[in-house]
């Protein structure tokens, strides 16, 4: 199965062999981020300001969790927790099995990209130009670190490092431990899609509609 969120209100589900639609799940505003799922369950943020967690079998609502703005994250889980942002700047945990919010941190710019999971640590940049780094349990800053614009792109991590991509045209490698420079690159254009990593490669497309390839030499 396909599943993705779309402008009409559904979330589908689509067989990825014929195209077919298998089921579609209505909410009360746009969808914009892409659902997660742990093969369950599809877990998706909506513009009506609910995380919804819908079955991945039938599409029959499971619960949804009021959040009261509008969510264009898409979440990361981990053992029945959920993590993501919203567009008033509010970073959540929530816990799908109680339905209850375990965690959240207010005070940043609107969250568009996707969290990271790494250990003890949850990693997201946010439109207000800083990438945060929370401690998983408590929600607890344990570092940020500032750019010089927005920040749209999802992290990556790989072992000890973190890389994302910034509108302010640079692509960053941070240290996971305490959100320290280790290494970047200037295209000069906007990096808003994600960075991927394979093979010692770290491949990022940018705004001057170019995809860069980096590798050890």
């Amino acid at each position: 199965r396909i599943i993705t969120g779309s402008y009409d209100f559904f979330l589908h589900s689509v067989d990825a062999k014929t195209g077919k639609l298998a089921w579609k799940y209505e909410a009360d505003n746009y969808i914009n981020g892409a659902p997660a799922t742990d093969g369950n369950v599809a877990v998706f943020g909506g513009c009506d300001g609910f995380l919804h967690m819908v079955k991945t079998t039938d599409g029959v609502s499971k619960e949804k969790i009021e959040i009261g703005t509008y969510i264009a994250s898409s979440a990361a889980l981990e053992n029945n927790l959920a993590f993501f942002g919203n567009y008033d700047g509010g970073f959540y945990c929530a816990d799908m099995k109680s339905k209850m919010i375990k965690w959240q941190y207010a005070g940043a710019g609107p969250f568009l990209g996707s969290p990271a999971i790494a250990k003890d640590k949850v990693i997201i940049g946010s439109q207000d130009r800083n990438i945060y780094c929370f401690e998983k349990s408590t929600g607890k800053i344990l570092w940020k670190f500032k750019t010089l614009n927005k920040v749209e792109s999802s992290p990556v991590i790989v072992g000890n490092k973190v890389i994302i991509g910034s509108n302010d045209g640079n692509l960053y490698m941070l240290d996971i431990n305490n959100g320290e420079k280790i290494w970047s690159y200037e295209i000069g254009s906007p990096i808003i899609s994600s960075p991927a990593v394979i093979d010692n490669l770290i491949v990022v497309g940018a705004g001057d509609g170019r995809i860069y390839a980096f590798g050890v030499e």
